[in-house]
């Protein structure tokens, strides 16, 4: 096998050219400290934005389903629409939560501690009776509805779910 003869001059142009590339490859794939506590900063700050917009939107459907089960009279429409609609904005704040978790893009501390706890809840619990509830209501009110759990529908929560809440 020959190998390649180089001059001086060309040796002196390679040197530098090879180095920059070798230190803009390894760069990339290093963080400095620094670097890396801006990151794991960055992570914490999505879970913080997202954990108040789905604490918010949880809040609302709360307010929803406790004014329900208080209420005097028989459930109406509103009742159903007000449910159902915060219902799914929860669902869907919780959703992207656990895409945000399926990405990485979420403090692993927080995924642990907070997120996956909430993931479960909905899962075992709040899913199911959420499309109870409307179902109740719809029976009530005479409305036609068929509505019906669908984990194909809450495919991010289904793999939250079964990646961190299953325990084997």
């Amino acid at each position: 096998m020959a190998m390649a003869n180089f001059t001086e001059d060309e040796i002196k142009v390679l040197i530098p050219i090879i180095t920059f590339i070798l230190g803009f490859i390894v760069s990339r794939f290093t963080m400095s400290k620094k670097e890396r506590k801006d990151y794991e900063s960055s992570l914490f700050a999505t879970s913080i934005k997202l954990l108040e917009e789905q604490d918010k939107a949880f809040n609302e459907f709360s307010e929803s389903l406790f004014s329900y089960a208080n209420k005097k009279e028989a459930p109406n429409l509103n009742d159903f629409f007000s449910i159902a609609t915060k219902g799914q904005l929860y669902f869907s704040k919780l959703s992207m939560s656990c895409d945000a978790i399926i990405s990485g893009k979420l403090d692993k501390d927080s995924v642990k501690n907070t997120f996956t706890p909430k993931v479960k809840e909905c899962v075992e619990r709040s899913l199911p009776d959420f499309y109870d509830t409307l179902k109740r209501i719809s029976i009530a009110n005479k409305l036609e509805y068929n509505g019906e759990l669908r984990k194909e529908n809450y495919e991010s929560l289904y793999v939250v779910y079964e990646k961190y809440c299953i325990q084997e």
